[in-house]
C-alpha cells in the first residue's frame, strides 16, 4: 500500500516534456506503450461506457500522419499569417518523437449520458498515461489544437458520428539528465476552495 505522501509525490512529479528534450531517433518499446494504454483502461466512466479509444501510430505511420498535420495546417491557416517556422516544427515531430497517439472519444450510441460526461472519462484516462510515463522512461504530453478537431483529421482516423479526437499525445525517449524542474502552482489550492459546513 502507497502512503498518501508517496502518491502525492508521484502526481507532484508529473511533468510534461516536448520535442527539444527528446532524444532524437530513440525508440519507445511498443510494449512500454501497450503499459500505457492499460493502464488508461482503468479509468472511471459513467455507466461504464469507456468512451476512450486511441489510435497508436508508429514508424512509417506516424510518419504519414505529420505529413497530414503538416497539410491541414497549411489548408486551415490563413495565408497572410501563415508560420513557415510552424510548418517546420510539425515535419521535426517525424525524427524527434517515437509514437503518436491519437486521444479519441467514442460517443455512446444510446447516448446514455451527456457528451461532456464521455469527455471528462477520455480526460482521466489520459490522466492515467500522463501518470505512467515517468516509470517507463518515456515523456511527452498531450497536445490539442484546432488540426485535431477538424472534420478533414476525423475522417483520416476513421472516426464516425458523434465520435471525436480530443488531440494526440506526442511520446519520445528523454534526452540524458533532463533536470527536474520543480513543479510551480499559479496559486494555493486554498483560492480555489469553497467548504461549506
Amino acid at each position: 500500500m502507497k502512503t498518501i505522501e508517496e502518491v502525492s509525490n508521484w502526481i507532484k512529479s508529473r511533468q510534461s516534456f516536448y520535442p527539444a528534450q527528446m532524444l532524437e531517433g530513440a525508440k519507445i518499446p511498443d510494449e512500454s506503450i501497450w503499459k500505457l494504454l492499460e493502464n488508461a483502461n482503468y479509468a472511471p466512466s459513467h455507466k461504464r461506457t469507456e468512451p476512450w479509444r486511441y489510435i497508436v501510430f508508429s514508424e512509417q505511420a506516424k510518419m504519414d500522419l505529420v505529413d497530414k498535420m503538416v497539410e491541414i495546417f497549411i489548408k486551415i491557416t490563413p495565408e497572410m499569417t501563415l508560420e513557415a517556422e510552424r510548418a517546420k516544427k510539425l515535419l521535426k515531430r517525424k525524427v524527434v518523437l517515437s509514437h503518436i497517439i491519437a486521444v479519441c472519444m467514442k460517443r455512446d450510441p444510446k447516448e446514455s449520458i451527456p457528451e461532456f460526461e464521455e469527455e471528462y472519462a477520455v480526460a482521466c484516462s489520459v490522466q492515467n498515461i500522463l501518470l505512467s510515463m515517468k516509470a517507463l522512461n518515456i515523456v511527452g504530453y498531450w497536445s490539442t489544437g484546432k488540426i485535431a478537431f477538424t472534420e478533414e483529421m476525423k475522417d483520416y482516423l476513421s472516426l464516425s458520428g458523434k465520435d471525436k479526437c480530443l488531440g494526440f499525445l506526442l511520446l519520445g525517449v528523454p534526452k540524458p539528465n533532463l533536470p527536474e524542474i520543480p513543479k510551480k502552482q499559479m496559486s494555493s489550492i486554498q483560492e480555489k476552495v469553497t467548504w461549506r459546513k
